[in-house]
């Protein structure tokens, strides 16, 4: 048995005669009658029954009509991902991430690249923001996905920055909150409750940056927790503990027992980027910063 003669048999069921499945592989029909009756004799057994127009298919053939397609596709994968193996310098991605990209960005992301690139062995690792830098430039990891808050202050110089996606704060807040059936809320609706603040590292400014922004409106919120991740403090959130901001690429399958809101009267960006050490050859960074840029294109 071979894939050609599976290939053969399954366009014929597809298309329903062997004369067609020939015209759509541009063959004679004997050719693929041949490989169809060689099936069969490796098989000890009968495929079609040819008594019936169309030709139906016996017990046998069901059966191997069942698995036949995933085998073809298996295969023809297989051939695909040795390809890009042979090609490639390099069959490993090192990747270190801020947890809030967990969410939705980097495994969607990680799933759309490896449909093409399933040859590649990606090692992920969860860093703040700023403990990546010394990572890529000692090139212990290949890429790093931050969330900055003021982007031109944040990068390094000595690093290779690409944008990924502009990411606006929105509120969250508890779902049987009093504000949670509005389809957006003011900043001083939202500092009206308790605030918990992530995350809780001496080297991280997001949160500084956050409260900075709220100086800028005149608001200085009651803080209410300090923790070390977003999943903290979501599900804090959804105790009815505080509120708390989050970058709206988060929202998709998110909580249930939190509302996300856009806070009408306040402005507040953070950035996503990709960063990578220029002298690192791994030929696998730029094809999957290219596929996560895909990703936050849909």
């Amino acid at each position: 048995m071979n894939i050609k003669q599976l290939k053969y048999f399954c366009r014929v069921v597809e298309l329903g005669s062997i004369s067609a499945a020939a015209n759509d592989f541009s063959l004679a029909a004997p050719a693929v009658s041949m490989q169809i009756s060689s099936l069969e004799k490796e098989l000890n057994g009968i495929l079609f029954d040819r008594s019936s127009r169309p030709m139906g298919l016996t017990k046998l053939g069901e059966f191997v009509y069942q698995r036949a397609p995933e085998i073809i596709y298996n295969l023809e994968k297989l051939e695909r991902d040795a390809i890009f193996y042979i090609n490639s310098k390099s069959t490993t991605l090192s990747i270190c991430f801020v947890r809030s990209l967990m969410f939705n960005i980097l495994p969607e992301s990680i799933k759309y690249h490896l449909d093409s690139h399933n040859h590649i062995d990606i090692s992920l690792r969860e860093v703040l923001s700023e403990y990546q830098t010394e990572l890529l430039l000692s090139q212990e990891l290949d890429i790093g996905f931050s969330r900055l808050m003021d982007a031109d202050i944040s990068l390094s110089n000595d690093l290779e920055n690409e944008l990924i996606l502009v990411d606006p704060l929105i509120a969250a807040i508890p779902k049987n909150h009093y504000l949670s059936r509005r389809k957006f809320i003011t900043l001083r609706d939202f500092c009206s409750s308790p605030f918990i603040i992530y995350p809780s590292d001496p080297k991280s400014d997001y949160s500084k940056s956050i409260f900075s922004k709220f100086e800028d409106y005149g608001i200085k919120p009651a803080i209410s927790h300090r923790v070390v991740e977003i999943h903290t403090a979501l599900a804090l959130v959804g105790a009815g503990l505080g509120v708390t901001l989050v970058g709206g690429s988060t929202i998709k399958n998110n909580r249930h027992d939190v509302v996300f809101l856009p806070i009408e009267d306040f402005k507040c960006l953070s950035f996503i980027y990709a960063m990578y050490h220029p002298k690192n050859k791994n030929p696998n960074i730029n094809p999957f910063i290219e596929s996560m840029k895909m990703v936050t294109s849909l």
